[in-house]
């Protein structure tokens, strides 16, 4: 939590808060504030056995390192502990309010939990789960997940923040713990439906059945955190608000007409080079060249100014410098642009002292119709209507299902340029740049409801509302990848005084990707990798994979990375080892990994890949295959390169001849990387795409991309 938001919230007591949590059905101590000595001796009196003695003060949130704890105290040393306590706390806190002393039984030892429930201003109602007690801020981080949770999520919980800590007669003390979960971050919980902006129960004591909150500072919400969302209702309306600006967002992939403003006649110039592309990719609507004196430009008339443009334009292109940009927008949004890019860099990313540029323009896109992509970008493709980035000679000519969305201008083309080659259906991509007016909810909502995009592909470097992000992608049945650039700066949390200060902003963001299925990578080969793992094969359940191919070695490191990607190489059936044994001779191994030498899988001429792999697909204990090919080995047995060429290509279609259904299967041709070999992989990989068998150039690639695959 950050200081700041410190500042905007009243900490209640612990006996304050604790009233709170009995509430809602948490089971806590009994406590009992003494203000002098003589009422601590009593207390401890009345308790009858061993207490807790605690500073109360809703300024002193860490009491042990404050001084302000003494355990097992007796009658007799009540008076010394209250003394104790009040003149520790005074001594490091000499500004805070102090209530008194706070005196409770002692808890039996059990498991010590941490519940901590928070409004963050970028992810919302958050609940963390994880090991409590004192120092928990130097211990493993918690698990976390969006509010509300519901029975089976406070249940994940437990059992992902203490694995196999209940598995053995401990089934009634996770229930009580879920319980306690759903009181705080369930739909009816305390965070859901109190002003409360941040609770830490530290620790619960479970122990069996029971579960007792020992302590617990609850703080409320004000100021503007008091009218961020919680509720499902109140997060369908901020969706609703972020929908209802996007009614223009036609125009982004499939304009009519494109001003370009800051159109150039010098052909190394970017103002040259993109209006020449679009005329060399054959742009299906109107280009209009802007000039201040220019008469053509690539062979199109150019116009001194936006309003000098005789037709309607729904699309611009701005590169003009960043002093002119608010200007410039005002003339497209007075000519009905519906959506502007700003390819001009030097805003808020470049200097610190741009604030009241940056706000200049995005006064232009405040209210009314028009949209702005941008600033610091590269341009837009759209195969459908010929929209290019970068040389026309290196956009795919197909429409395709896959859009990608790029705060980076270079992997933005890097996406459009590989799925060229690899065959791949990227139909879309937008270089969004800074993101300072559209960002990538607005883009995630634009892939939501546009019916051509199947896959929604993102790289991304920083996000605002990434707590509402993941809450769309959660109820979308599209895949959604994200490659990720630099650690976002929203939701990161200082170091402060408060346990919920464990809400970093890596916790929250891994908790968005586990509860959404949003799939990460972090690198451009993995992301493309990815995107044709869910183009030709879709996501779905089942992590048990079957591995088959002719090497010991590639076997061996090959199930070690299907290990480290979560999934598991089983025991094949009995029926599929009766299949396999035909194949079983010295030096081979028919049990799963499988390998046996090519020319082990020849039928005279012909090579009998298939039988093995439909064998596999027939296996009910194999959810993926990955089979793997020596390139290099079957041309090492080859009189040229031409004919292991031919060999190869072969395999390759005897392994297409296996059943279409069941598992997906990859293959991996594992080539020694000269040219006759890449080729190959590139034309397979395309060829067999359409056979519903993605292709990749290693077995390690071809096992991380089955493994992110794996999910509903």
């Amino acid at each position: 939590m950050s200081n700041d938001r410190a500042k905007d919230q009243s900490m209640k007591t612990e006996i304050e808060s604790k009233t709170l949590l009995a509430r809602y059905g948490i089971a806590t101590t009994a406590p009992r504030l003494a203000t002098s000595p003589e009422a601590a001796v009593e207390a401890v009196k009345a308790v009858g056995r061993p207490c807790a003695l605690k500073v109360v003060s809703s300024d002193i949130v860490h009491k042990v390192d404050a001084g302000g704890v003494h355990l097992s105290v007796e009658a007799d040393g009540a008076a010394a502990a209250f003394a104790s306590i009040m003149a520790a706390c005074r001594s490091s806190h000499p500004d805070a309010d102090i209530d008194g002393v706070l005196v409770e039984e002692m808890v039996p030892p059990g498991l010590e939990v941490f519940i901590g429930a928070r409004l963050d201003r970028d992810y919302g109602p958050v609940i963390l789960v994880g090991p409590g007690g004192s120092g928990v801020e130097q211990r493993t981080k918690p698990i976390a997940a969006f509010a509300p949770v519901d029975e089976r999520a406070a249940l994940a919980l437990v059992d992902a923040a203490f694995p196999g800590h209940f598995t053995n007669g401990g089934a009634a003390g996770r229930e009580k713990l879920a319980r306690c979960i759903l009181a705080v971050g369930g739909e009816s919980g305390l965070i859901m439906r109190e002003p409360i902006g941040e609770i830490d129960i530290n620790p619960i004591i479970v122990n069996g059945a029971s579960a007792i909150a020992v302590d617990a500072v609850a703080g409320e919400v004000e100021g503007a955190d008091a009218h961020l969302p919680r509720t499902d209702a109140e997060v369908a309306a901020a969706i609703a608000r972020r929908r209802a600006r996007l009614g223009g967002l036609g125009s982004l992939f499939e304009p009519k007409a494109i001003a370009f403003v800051g159109a150039s006649a010098s052909k190394d110039k970017l103002g040259y080079h993109l209006i020449n592309s679009l005329v060399e990719f054959g742009f299906t609507g109107d280009i209009y060249p802007v000039h201040p004196t220019a008469l053509e430009i690539c062979g199109l008339k150019a116009y001194p100014s936006v309003a000098d443009i005789p037709g309607t334009v729904d699309r611009a292109y701005v590169a003009v410098a960043s002093r002119n940009v608010p200007d410039v927008l005002a003339q497209c949004r007075a000519k009905g642009v519906t959506v502007a890019q700003v390819l001009t860099a030097g805003f808020s990313e470049f200097s610190s002292d741009t604030g009241a540029l940056e706000q200049a323009m995005l006064d232009q896109v405040a209210d009314g119709p028009m949209r702005m992509v941008g600033p610091n970008c590269i341009g837009t493709f759209s195969a459908k209507s010929r929209m290019a980035v970068g040389a026309a000679r290196y956009n795919p000519v197909n429409e395709g299902g896959i859009t990608f969305f790029s705060q980076s201008g270079t992997y933005a083309g890097d996406v459009v340029r590989r799925a060229q080659v690899w065959g791949l259906p990227v139909g879309k991509a937008l270089s969004c740049g800074n993101c300072a007016d559209l960002d990538m909810v607005d883009f995630l909502l634009y892939a939501q409801d546009d019916p051509n995009t199947r896959i929604a592909a993102f790289y991304i470097e920083s996000m605002r509302d990434p707590g509402l992000f993941f809450r769309i992608a959660q109820t979308m049945t599209k895949p959604v990848v994200i490659l990720r650039g630099a650690a976002t700066a929203q939701g990161q949390v200082a170091a402060s005084s408060h346990t919920a200060a464990l809400a970093t902003d890596r916790v929250l963001w891994e908790a968005g990707l586990a509860q959404s299925g949003v799939i990460q990578v972090s690198a451009m080969d993995d992301l493309m990798d990815t995107l044709l793992a869910l183009h030709v094969h879709g996501r779905g359940p089942g992590n048990r994979l079957a591995l088959f191919g002719s090497g010991g070695g590639v076997s061996v490191t090959t199930a070690d990375a299907a290990a480290r990607a979560g999934l598991v190489i089983p025991q094949l059936s009995a029926e599929t080892g009766a299949v396999l044994s035909r194949f079983g001779i010295p030096g081979t191994s028919v049990a799963n990994p499988i390998d046996i030498p090519v020319w082990g899988l020849k039928d005279g001429e012909r090579y009998i890949f298939e039988e093995i792999i439909n064998a596999l697909k027939s296996d009910p204990s194999i959810d993926r295959i990955v089979v793997f090919v020596e390139v290099g080995w079957v041309l090492d047995f080859m009189p040229s390169d031409e004919a292991g060429i031919a060999a190869v290509e072969a395999i390759c279609a005897s392994v297409a001849r296996a059943r279409r259904d069941g598992p997906p299967m990859s293959l991996a041709l594992r080539t020694s990387g000269d040219r006759h070999q890449d080729d190959l992989v590139r034309d397979q990989r395309v060829k067999l795409m359409d056979q519903g068998i993605s292709v990749y150039p290693t077995t390690s690639r071809a096992v991380r991309a089955q493994a992110r695959l794996v999910g509903p």
